[in-house]
């Protein structure tokens, strides 16, 4: 049954949401944020610019060999990277994504985060698209550039966002991103990886079953990890792990009723007045995410960390830094 649109309020609450989120990440994407952006990413190709005499430390394998023969000296061949990039955001906004105990919650987060990267992409002047999905494809942008593409990719991501429910299917996602991959994309993917197929587990004083987790090796993980490995293959891939604080850790507040968001109606109580539940539930956490990282980084995925309880503005900037310095590096 199709889900009813929301009443006129909700409608004009969400269109000035969306708006407000626009404005202020267009004056957050702003100087190093928007430099660091530029930097961290590599354009499209390299294009053949021209062919000069090698000097002590040119990498030999850019020698000319045509050059090299008709002169008798030594020649490079020297490429300009295309500044032509695609911003491919892909964001979860399934049941899971919905849950929030300090800060915005995580699909705010979400849609904070997806909204600075859209507006440093079109400072850039960077093509646009979007996959909004949780276990189906709920909406897509087709790519396009400027200020327009932007804000619109904004209003959708934020109006999903609000609308968080139902369970996740990662695969889809990532099946409806390769369809719309282009020419060595930068894709990021900004989920919760909180993905049925990747059922872990809590050990000890909790039932097993109650923290997706595990990783995207073997059994029904396979194609999942096929998938993302398949997407990292042709694009640059980032994975943007969005965590709330309460899923690192518990606090002592006796018996706590949680419900599962993506499976209706299973429930349980934790005990988190047991010092040995919170850390049997903090050890498990740590290890899930430990896990996590080292294996979208063997799919080719790089690894980003969002929390709900800090702007995603410090995070996404620290990481463009680093990986921009990473490639002055490699570059040298």
């Amino acid at each position: 049954m199709a889900t009813p649109p929301p009443p006129a309020l909700a409608q004009a609450e969400l269109s000035r949401a969306a708006r407000v989120l626009a404005l202020r990440s267009r004056l957050e994407a702003t100087g190093l944020f928007a430099g660091n952006y530029r930097s961290a990413f590599r354009g499209g190709g390299l294009e053949y610019e021209e062919s000069r005499p090698y000097a002590p430390g040119d990498d030999v394998r850019s020698l000319d060999a045509s050059a090299t023969a008709r002169t008798g000296v030594p020649y490079v061949k020297i490429f300009r990277e295309e500044r032509d990039r695609t911003l491919l955001l892909g964001l979860d906004v399934s049941g899971s994504m919905g849950f929030g105990t300090a800060g915005a919650g995580k699909a705010a987060t979400a849609a904070h985060a997806l909204a600075l990267l859209a507006s440093a992409a079109g400072r850039a002047g960077d093509r646009i698209g979007l996959v909004v999905f949780d276990a189906r494809v709920r909406a897509e942008v087709d790519l396009g550039r400027g200020r327009a593409q932007s804000a619109r990719v904004i209003r959708i991501a934020t109006r999903a966002a609000s609308q968080s429910r139902g369970p996740t299917d990662l695969a889809a996602g990532l099946r409806a991103l390769r369809r719309r991959a282009v020419r060595r994309a930068v894709i990021v993917l900004i989920s919760d990886f909180r993905d049925p197929v990747l059922q872990g587990g809590l050990r000890g004083e909790l039932p097993p079953g109650e923290l997706h987790g595990g990783d995207l090796r073997g059994g029904d993980a396979g194609p999942l990890r096929r998938e993302l490995a398949a997407l990292a293959r042709e694009n640059d891939v980032v994975a943007a792990a969005v965590v709330d604080p309460r899923e690192q850790a518990l606090v002592a507040a006796g018996g706590v009723r949680v419900r599962d968001a993506e499976r209706g109606g299973h429930t349980l109580v934790l005990s988190t007045g047991s010092a040995r539940a919170r850390r049997a539930f903090a050890a498990e956490a740590a290890r899930w995410r430990g896990q996590l990282a080292r294996d979208l980084r063997s799919a080719g995925a790089e690894c980003l960390w969002l929390r709900s309880d800090r702007s995603p503005l410090f995070a996404l900037a620290r990481f463009f830094q680093e990986r921009a310095g990473r490639r002055l590096g490699g570059a040298r």
